[in-house]
């Protein structure tokens, strides 16, 4: 009886190993193919990643550096100051919100820092932590994360808060305590915050002090050339002159600082020279 034999070669088995060898090695290289941040705007841009990274990405900050003035000098709380008859007085506490800060291009496209979320009392809120707390022991201030680097050509920003943050709980994790019922813009009058808290001894000869709070906003645009660098911090330099916003007041009736700062306050803060 005859059989039909067939011999097995060495090529036989050379070719099915040679093959699930490469691809192994094709999977491995795959696998290994560098990953990191592919955005150029980014903090941590990586020039030599081959494949974006998630959630990797880290971005640069922007702060305000703020110089306050009395005209030509730098404001103190201890200055004695005069009003529109000469009579001097003194301004013994000074706070106040500067907020919804955003920034436009050549085309006209605004630009704004990063949204926060929160978890508020009634629900869940959405909003910008630029919400500045100014006063005049503090000079610097963050406002937020930036992941874009226009060239921009003016800046918008509000005397005050544009947005109820009430609801906010101190209680929560994250929540700026200037934005909750601890805040000392928080009146406990009107149950809310407001846009200036002001102290004043309107007789410097006679220890008494009147707290005045404002709840009014006031938009301000300013031209301000500027250009980001990618992936790098940046700060806007503004100086404020109070002299302007206080040079209407009436020691003798406590509506006029009101009148005064919200009817002198455009113009009042320029970009620092």
């Amino acid at each position: 009886m005859l059989r039909n034999t067939k011999r097995t070669s060495l090529r036989d088995y050379f070719l099915p190993v040679m093959t699930g060898f490469l691809i192994l090695i094709s999977i491995a290289g795959c696998n290994t193919r560098i990953q990191g941040c592919l955005d150029v705007n980014a903090e941590n841009f990586n020039l030599n990643a081959e494949q974006s990274c998630d959630g990797c990405c880290l971005y640069p900050s922007l702060a305000l550096s703020l110089t306050q003035k009395w005209g030509d000098r730098n404001f103190a709380l201890t200055d004695t100051l005069f009003d529109i008859h000469g009579h001097p007085y003194r301004i013994s506490g000074l706070v106040y919100f500067l907020s919804d800060w955003t920034w436009v291009d050549g085309q006209g496209i605004s630009y704004h820092v990063d949204s926060v979320s929160a978890t508020c009392l009634d629900g869940d809120l959405t909003y910008s932590p630029d919400n500045l707390l100014v006063d005049t022991e503090h000079f610097n201030y963050t406002m937020g994360l930036t992941r874009q680097a226009p060239v921009i050509d003016s800046l918008r920003f509000v005397f005050g808060l544009t947005q109820d943050l009430s609801c906010l709980d101190a209680d929560n994790t994250g929540t700026p305590l200037e934005l909750t019922d601890q805040s000392p813009l928080w009146n406990p009058q009107s149950g809310k915050l407001e846009s200036m808290r002001l102290i004043i001894q309107p007789d410097t000869a006679v220890e008494s002090f009147d707290t005045i709070f404002i709840s009014d906003e006031a938009l301000t645009t300013l031209a301000y050339p500027f250009e980001f660098t990618p992936g790098e911090d940046s700060q806007f330099k503004l100086t404020v002159d109070y002299s302007l916003w206080f040079k209407d007041v009436n020691t003798a009736d406590t509506a006029s600082f009101r009148h005064s700062i919200i009817t002198n306050f455009a113009g009042s803060i320029l970009p620092t020279q």
